[in-house]
């Protein structure tokens, strides 16, 4: 059993995967035909970044379902009983948490994650890895970075009016 998110990410059974990628790389996922015949449980805080982006998915295999904290959503990755399970990351899962009680709440949440890969795709999303994520990304089987290029470096207005300066000097 696997999911393609093009270009060149597979997703496959007894794997734990973090996908860092933009908002409509996780959408594009969730459009591919094979997610409306697999049991799927989406995960999510709050508003998501990626549902509104895709239009509804007409399966009675798919649940998206919304976890307060991360006790909510250990719990639901726990009791999840689905063949894919996604997880839209949000840094307010772990806010409010010391460094030390952080890492073992995460350590509680990579561990459930883990289990879960063994019977399920899993898949722990974000557009970006904050300090909470970076406990499950050094435990998954693979961090996926889909990302853009990021924009050249702009010369600095120091050194712009600078080069405006010899110009007209000469």
């Amino acid at each position: 059993m696997r999911l393609w998110c093009r270009p060149g990410v597979t997703f496959e059974l007894g794997q734990l995967k973090v996908l860092v990628a933009p908002a409509e790389r996780m959408a594009a996922l969730l459009e591919v035909p094979e997610i409306a015949t697999f049991h799927a449980l989406y995960l999510h805080h709050g508003l998501s970044e990626v549902l509104f982006r895709v239009p509804p998915i007409r399966s009675e295999h798919f649940e998206a379902k919304r976890c307060e904290n991360l006790d909510d959503l250990q719990t639901a990755v726990r009791t999840s009983f689905h063949t894919v399970l996604m997880v839209e990351w949000s840094p307010i899962f772990a806010a409010g948490f010391d460094a030390e009680e952080r890492g073992r709440r995460m350590s509680r949440l990579v561990a459930a994650l883990k289990r879960r890969a063994e019977s399920a795709i899993v898949i722990v999303y974000a557009p970006a890895l904050d300090e909470a994520l970076r406990a499950v990304s050094l435990e998954a089987d693979q961090t996926v970075w889909l990302v853009p290029e990021p924009a050249p470096a702009r010369a600095t207005v120091a050194v712009a009016a600078r080069a405006r300066a010899q110009m007209v000097l000469f």
